[in-house]
């Protein structure tokens, strides 16, 4: 197996006019005809980080002249190009042959070469389309800003014909001091095999087999006694590799990856990691940070989690999509949990089986990508859905169902903001979720009350706060007082309250601030706004550190006296349920109506803050 590396410097062209397929601008001829022309980009980037497209929603062409070493072109090899993210929709093309589509900005896919590899100068073709669509995920609103093209890398992979593919290590805990671990895996053509687990941090052979000649599938099952277990206050970290026993490819590495043996596991109210009671303490983050937008540098993602660990925090959302295996990566090294998931967000086209094919193929993209990250330890299908709708609980009871069919070792849910009317969370692992008391509506002194009542139909499972926070510009200052809107003392008084409100109650699992960095969005923009939304701890724009930020260490463990108002929650639920069911379900026809329009007013209002009227460079 050879992976090399197609990052780098790249030409790229926008297509205004949705020209370029006719016009054959993958043509090797078209491009040398015009290549003086088109602008230079390094990949991976957004094309919205480039001067004069920083709102640009539309078609944008990649180019990339690639020379390979003669030694890799071998019959008994096979070639695929592997994306490991660009949105939202691709098409790709090679030496002036068509490779294939692939719709969703949040995931990894790969195209098979079919055609033969040139020593010199071959042509690879990326067009990619940021347009929002009706029948996309997310859908046509979301409150994150769309980024457009190639932002993650991308790789030309060698691989063998006979090789084995789709690793899967499961690690079960018989107890803390002894655990099986189970490898799993596709055989392509025929293999025989020999295998390796070694201490990570020392390089020593601890366990190692061969395996004879099989075809279809295979696997292998060891026992560890005294296991070094993964946590996030002891991030232990394994090595698996196996190499290739055939004689003609003997001692070829097929595979290699570290892993972590942990194990999640969810009992009545309450979340276990490594047979101890775990409690989540985490953030929010959506995948930006300026000015490289999701592009971002491996040392700036692992300052993110250095940061985060400083500040008491064990645990990661990332919001509201999968962000670059890198993180993960981070995450798996340094003891962070990842709560993953797919942008089914606000408003789909729930009754439509494309749609579900969609959100199935990209969960199953994912879990295909994560699955060996002892960092991840849950699956989220959605976010803030009109679950109360048929169409839409039953999309989500057969989303968790399908999910399950490919990982039983995580937990899996989605994330609810239905405070009373949302009866399908009883088929989560985990009740979830999103309110924000004392910024959008209500008082943090009423959470406690709240949670008390809406617990009332999913009273057997843990509950995780999945987002709560309040917006602050930095630097803009109130007093204490008046309690100001959008300043630091407001957004400290929110927060601080209700961790210690959530750290009270004995069903819950965890919490999650949302959210760690301010990030741009359409729907933001007001004079504290002026397109980001304000909600995180630090800054968007410098990273500055809000006053909340210095607060959480001081509050993250501490608790606040509640009073236990269970049975006066479960007659006012059952009191309030029909009223709010109805109310919910008309009152979220027009939210759709008005994100919708919202969204192009703010990307009007983007616009004018880049002082051009159309948001391009023609």
């Amino acid at each position: 197996m050879q992976i090399l590396s197609l990052n780098g410097k790249w030409k790229c062209k926008p297509d205004l006019n949705n020209e370029g397929v006719e016009g054959k601008w993958y043509n090797p001829k078209i491009y040398n005809e015009n290549a003086k022309e088109l602008i230079n980009i390094e990949i991976p980037m957004s094309f919205n980080s480039l001067e004069g497209f920083e709102v640009y929603e539309g078609i944008f062409w990649h180019f990339l002249i690639f020379n390979i070493d003669n030694s890799d072109l071998k019959e008994n090899k096979v070639y695929y190009i592997k994306f490991k993210g660009a949105n939202y929709n691709s098409k790709v093309w090679l030496n002036n042959e068509f490779l294939g589509t692939h719709d969703g900005g949040f995931v990894p896919f790969r195209f098979a070469i079919n055609t033969p590899l040139n020593q010199q100068k071959n042509l690879l073709v990326v067009r990619t389309e940021n347009i929002r669509r009706k029948g996309q995920l997310p859908d046509v609103a979301f409150d994150w800003f769309n980024w457009g093209g190639i932002y993650r890398g991308l790789d030309l992979l060698i691989l063998n014909k006979n090789r084995v593919s789709n690793v899967i290590i499961k690690t079960t805990l018989k107890s803390r001091r002894e655990s099986q671990i189970t490898v799993s895996y596709n055989i392509i053509g025929k293999v025989s095999l020999r295998w390796q687990i070694l201490n990570i941090a020392h390089k020593k052979v601890l366990y190692e087999g061969n395996i004879s000649e099989s075809i279809v599938n295979g696997g292998f099952t060891i026992t560890i006694y005294e296991p070094n277990l993964w946590s996030p206050d002891s991030p232990n970290l394994y090595y698996i590799k196996i190499f290739s026993n055939l004689p003609e490819s003997k001692d070829e590495l097929q595979y290699e990856s570290h892993f972590g043996v942990r194990q999640i596991e969810v009992s009545g109210i309450y979340v276990y990691l490594n047979k101890k009671r775990f409690y989540f303490k985490g953030i929010c983050l959506h995948e930006e940070y300026m000015p490289y937008g999701r592009a971002i540098p491996y040392e700036k993602r692992e300052e993110d989690i250095k940061n985060m660990k400083s500040l008491g925090l064990n645990a990661l959302r990332t919001a509201h999509y999968s962000h670059d295996e890198d993180l993960v990566d981070i995450a798996d090294k340094l003891g962070m949990l990842i709560l993953e998931e797919i942008p089914v967000y606000w408003n789909c086209d729930f009754k439509s089986n494309e749609t579900f094919k969609l959100a199935a193929k990209m969960a199953r993209s994912l879990i295909k990508r994560d699955i060996n990250h002892p960092s991840v330890v849950w699956w989220s299908v959605g976010n803030e859905v009109p679950i109360e709708k048929l169409e839409c609980s039953r999309f989500f009871k057969r989303m968790m169902d399908w999910v399950r069919r490919f990982d039983d070792t995580r937990i899996v849910t989605y994330v609810s903001h239905r405070l009373i009317c949302d009866l399908t969370r009883r088929h989560a692992d985990v009740a979830c979720i999103n309110a924000y008391f004392g910024w959008y509506y209500g008082s943090p002194r009423m959470i406690s009350a709240v949670l008390d009542m809406m617990r009332t139909p999913v009273y057997n499972k843990p509950w995780v706060y999945t987002e709560f926070g309040a917006g602050a510009k930095y630097g803009f200052r109130a007093g204490w007082k008046d309690q100001v809107k959008f300043s630091e003392e407001k957004q400290l008084y929110v927060l601080d309250y209700t961790i210690r409100t959530l750290n009270s109650k004995e069903f819950m699992a965890g919490w999650f601030l949302w959210a760690y960095r301010d990030f741009r969005a359409f729907l933001r923009t007001n004079k504290y706004q002026q397109g980001y939304n304000r909600k995180g701890i630090v800054s968007g724009e410098k990273n500055e550190k809000k006053l909340i930020y210095y607060r959480i260490p001081q509050i993250i463990n501490e608790g606040r006296k509640t009073i236990n108002s269970k049975f006066g929650g479960i007659i006012l639920w059952i009191i309030l349920f029909p009223f709010a069911y109805i109310l919910t379900y008309l009152l979220d026809l027009l939210l759709e109506f008005g994100q919708i329009k919202k969204m192009e007013s703010g990307k009007k209002y983007f616009e004018s803050m880049y002082n051009n009227k159309e948001g391009i460079k023609k």
